[in-house]
């Protein structure tokens, strides 16, 4: 696993693109900061649905960052910025907000497994 740390972006992506978890959990702790960054405009309670829906996202798409002038950062975080503008849209003021379900989200449920952690743990849990 301190291989994966060292390794670049785009390694690390290239390996999830092929199924490697341990790379992906490597690339996930590296750009989590500036993922949690983004989401600032919205309540907490949504943190870990969008963090999680961004992150599954990453998985099933690595093998479609062919950018190299991107670096992976920069592209999650594009993602996760995406999916808090989406929630902000739906949000509207005169509108009571919509209730929390205490159960995980499908994208939070997968999240844990890819990264085997439990979901107490994850970030906006």
């Amino acid at each position: 696993m301190d291989s994966l740390a060292q390794a670049s972006d785009s390694t690390l992506i290239e390996l999830i693109s092929r199924g490697h978890e341990a790379a992906f959990v490597a690339l996930f702790d590296r750009t989590l900061p500036r993922s949690r960054a983004e989401l600032a405009t919205l309540p907490d309670a949504r943190h870990g649905q969008i963090l999680a829906a961004s992150y599954v996202e990453v998985w099933w798409l690595a093998g479609c960052h062919r950018a190299p002038e991107v670096d992976a950062t920069t592209w999650i975080t594009g993602i996760v910025r995406r999916r808090v503008d989406e929630a902000l849209r739906w949000t509207q003021p005169d509108v009571d907000p919509p209730l929390t379900d205490p159960r995980p989200s499908y994208s939070e449920l997968e999240i844990a497994a890819l990264l085997r952690r439990p979901l107490g743990d994850l970030p906006g849990a």
